[in-house]
């Protein structure tokens, strides 16, 4: 027996722990080669530059998703296995997530926005756009997770929040249709 923390930890519990982090981080290889395989099937020979890297930043982001998630699934058992109370954690955790969810609502509905426009192709970077609430009309220069640039003929830049971009005139889809 070990004592951590004034908690008493068994040789077997430890070796238990093991045994599982090593099994769940097979899990997370053979799901991380399955979503890997799927996302280079996607964009297959016929994809064009600009659809593989959308293919390439969203299964980047679920990958991402993926690995926090296990880590996060993998550490609350260990600590449940050794005799630490998850439950209060995973309430205090509840809380935390509310809280900086609603500290960062905008940069979150900014994240969700832009990896809308870039899984659903909405324009891209060289597209021509006329933004509906000004009037502004220039080509998109730079499409982020969080802001979206657009430069009109005179250099002047308009940087927008992706989650504030509403009525947006394409003017180059219609020649990438044809």
């Amino acid at each position: 027996m070990l004592n951590f923390f004034g908690t008493e930890i068994s040789v077997k519990k430890i070796v238990n722990s093991v045994i599982y982090l090593i099994v769940v981080f097979i899990i997370y290889l053979i799901l991380r080669r399955i979503l890997k395989v799927s996302f280079e099937r996607a964009g297959g020979k016929k994809a064009t530059g600009a659809q593989k890297q959308r293919i390439k930043t969203v299964s980047q982001m679920i990958l991402s998703v993926l690995r926090y998630l296990m880590l996060i699934i993998v550490l609350l058992v260990i600590l449940a296995d050794i005799g630490v109370n998850v439950t209060s954690l995973l309430a205090g955790l509840g809380i935390m997530t509310a809280i900086v969810g609603l500290a960062f609502q905008d940069m979150i509905k900014d994240f969700i926005a832009g990896i809308a426009i870039i899984a659903e192709d909405q324009f891209s970077v060289g597209d021509t756009v006329i933004l509906q609430a000004d009037g502004f009309k220039g080509t998109v220069t730079s499409i982020g997770l969080k802001t979206t640039e657009v430069t009109n003929d005179k250099g002047e830049v308009k940087i927008l929040a992706n989650h504030n971009i509403d009525g947006l005139i394409n003017c180059s889809k219609a020649n990438k249709n044809t």
